[in-house]
């Protein structure tokens, strides 16, 4: 799926006439991966007012989507947050039509996210970095203590705020041979809060070996 611009008024804050501007309504991030930058620098559909001089964000609906993360965000206008329940109504039938349409040949099997503004978007990118950098630690330490390492299903390991990689047991695993691995990286020296959650809650009864890529 391709980035799409479009055309529209912005309204400057300082009250001055709107006037026209291009903006990004569609960012597809593992493909303009300088957009996914602009939104975490928060420089994304960042306009000027050609009266006042002005910097602001183009308040306009915006989806944005990066598919090796399984990370599908409708982000909202600010002003329209009092009409939540109609725009989350309305997000479930955009993404039902989108998920059979332009993205069928991807077969998602995971929920959107919407927020309010591109500083909530920023949001959600910022956690996803943090989440990155701490997942390739663990990757790390994982190769190190002489582990295997497999990737979680992106969208599995987001829900459950566990790390991207975790260490791979031997042979065929059951949950708590994956807490039995996380315990032995973790006893390494790693200090990884996500890792710590997933050992825990693969050591609970009646967990289930976590879906992998």
């Amino acid at each position: 799926m391709k980035s799409i611009k479009n055309q529209g008024a912005a309204c400057c804050p300082h009250h001055c006439e709107p006037f026209d501007v291009e903006y990004w309504s569609l960012v597809s991030a593992n493909q303009d991966p300088d957009l996914k930058a602009a939104a975490l620098g928060g420089e994304l559909n960042l306009v000027q007012c050609p009266t006042c001089g002005c910097f602001f964000h183009h308040d306009g609906n915006l989806i944005y989507f990066d598919a090796p993360a399984e990370l599908l965000v409708f982000v909202f206008s600010q002003k329209d947050r009092e009409k939540e329940p109609e725009l989350l109504k309305r997000m479930q039938q955009d993404y039902e039509i989108i998920k059979n349409t332009l993205l069928k040949q991807l077969h998602m099997d995971y929920p959107p996210v919407s927020v309010f503004g591109l500083d909530s978007l920023k949001t959600v990118l910022q956690e996803e970095e943090i989440s990155s950098f701490e997942s390739e630690a663990v990757a790390a330490s994982s190769a190190a203590q002489g582990f295997g390492v497999v990737r979680l299903k992106p969208s599995y390991a987001r829900k459950h705020h566990f790390p991207y990689y975790v260490p791979a047991p031997a042979g065929k695993a059951t949950a708590l041979d994956y807490a039995v691995a996380a315990s032995k990286v973790l006893k390494s020296g790693l200090q990884s809060k996500r890792l710590r959650h997933f050992e825990d809650q693969m050591s609970q009864e009646g967990a289930t070996i976590p879906p992998t890529l």
